[in-house]
């Protein structure tokens, strides 16, 4: 009888952590501690169709997705710090709350996502298109936007740019401006 309840137990945990992503886990063995599940997509998925996934609080650090279409998926709260980006499709993405921070996204598409609050602390951006994008409260201390088109990003200010890198090639909404990069 008692196997069976710790069964029910660790099964309706386990239901509790698929529902809302996180859970308070009931081990009889102790004090009962928080745990969260987030899928991990780690190690290398070149040119993959990741089109439309809910991919949300995903873990995919220091992994390789270049030439990889996200497009329309949602990536909220992902955490792909470290992780190369080349050339990847994130056109319509959800990306809310998301880490990139040290990311390599050259020629990254990042047309019509919405960004707000990601951190892209240098990150390299380089080439990438934000076009019609909104980067509300996006961090981009550190970043590289040398040849990024972010004339008709949304919400973008001067004070994100003030941290940032660039060169001659950065296209930039009209009086706004970045520093070179060195």
């Amino acid at each position: 009888m008692l196997t069976q309840f710790r069964l029910a137990l660790i099964v309706a945990a386990m239901l509790a952590t698929v529902w809302t992503g996180q859970a308070f886990a009931f081990w009889p063995f102790g004090a009962p501690s928080r745990i969260a599940i987030a899928p991990a997509y780690g190690g290398v998925c070149e040119e993959c169709d990741l089109s439309g996934r809910l991919l949300s609080g995903a873990k995919m650090t220091n992994s390789v997705f270049n030439g990889s279409d996200f497009s329309g998926a949602v990536m909220t709260r992902v955490d792909a710090t470290n992780s190369e980006f080349e050339a990847a499709n994130f056109t319509e993405t959800d990306l809310r709350r998301a880490t990139l921070a040290d990311a390599h996204c050259p020629r990254a598409r990042f047309e019509r996502a919405s960004l707000i609050n990601a951190d892209g602390r240098r990150a390299n951006f380089t080439r990438a298109s934000f076009a019609g994008a909104d980067v509300t409260d996006m961090n981009f201390d550190g970043a590289d936007i040398s040849g990024a088109d972010l004339r008709s990003a949304r919400g973008l200010t001067q004070a994100q740019l003030d941290d940032a890198c660039g060169d001659a090639l950065t296209r930039l909404p009209r009086g706004m401006r970045v520093g070179r990069c060195g």
